[in-house]
Order: C-alpha cells, then sequence, then structure tokens
C-alpha cells in the first residue's frame, strides 16, 4: 500500500514544469543574476503550468545556456512549499528537482497528500525515469503512511 502512495506521489512530478510549453511565475521580486546563470522569485511565489502549481517563499531557477537558449538544471523551492495538482498535494520546507539525474528531494518536514492518504518521513526522493521512491527517516524517527482503504 505504500508503494501506490508513493507511486501516485510520482505522478504528481511525471509533468515536468521544465517541458515544452509556458510557465507562469509570479512573485513580489525577480532578481536575475546572468554571470551566475540564476534566477531568484522571492515573496510569495507561485508557478504554474498544465495544471502543476508550486507554491513558496522563495525560488531559485538555476540554468545554463545551450545554443542561444535557455535550459534549466535545478529548481529550488524554499519556505513553506506546496505542490498541486488534481487531488495530490505535497508540503515540505524545500523542494530540490535535479534534472540530470531527474530526481526530486522533499526535506524539511516532507508530507505528501491523495486524499486522505498521507505519507510522510524526514526526506522523501523521487527519482523520476526509475519509477521508484523513497521515503527515509532520521535516527530515532520512522517513515510513515496512512492508507484509508477504498
Amino acid at each position: 500500500m505504500v508503494k501506490r502512495g508513493l507511486f501516485l506521489l510520482f505522478l504528481l512530478w511525471a509533468t515536468p514544469v521544465w517541458a515544452k510549453g509556458p510557465i507562469t511565475i509570479k512573485s513580489d521580486r525577480m532578481e536575475v543574476l546572468q554571470n551566475q546563470q540564476v534566477v531568484i522569485f522571492s515573496g510569495h511565489v507561485v508557478a504554474e503550468r498544465e495544471g502543476l502549481t508550486i507554491y513558496a517563499d522563495r525560488l531559485v531557477v538555476y540554468y545554463t545556456k545551450r545554443e542561444g537558449r535557455r535550459e534549466v538544471t535545478k529548481l529550488v523551492a524554499i519556505g513553506h512549499v506546496k505542490i498541486h495538482k488534481g487531488e495530490w498535494i505535497a508540503r515540505a520546507g524545500k523542494a530540490v528537482y535535479f534534472k540530470e539525474q531527474e530526481k526530486i528531494v522533499l526535506e524539511d518536514h516532507p508530507q505528501v497528500w491523495q486524499g486522505e492518504n498521507t505519507v510522510r518521513g524526514d526526506r522523501i526522493t523521487l527519482y523520476l525515469n526509475e519509477d521508484r521512491s523513497v521515503v527515509e527517516s532520521a535516527p530515532g524517527h520512522k517513515a510513515e503512511a496512512v492508507i484509508f482503504p477504498e
């Protein structure tokens, strides 16, 4: 049952935010650091793309330039992170997407809900190309899943 919940968590990110199509990012402030190839959005950040919405206090977008285009290499959402897609909601203090490894790491009290079902631990890692998720706990803590039978 835990695997089912984690697989559904995987689906939350199955439509990547860096794919083709527009991404709308709104925030109180945007700072572009071209020499460092970083864009920082801060204050009430809302990033939306095709039914996926990310809320955070701050979103840092790392990119490289290839053939005159910017290509995202890493996204870091920090502070009151909430990710919403359909009936799925994920919350964490921090979420990091690594494009090269195709993985997302949720940290700082991560928890994911689908309806009443929930999964939580100290770190939740989603390996997007491997159809695999790992919920880890710190020493003295336990990974937890609460599943309500249908």
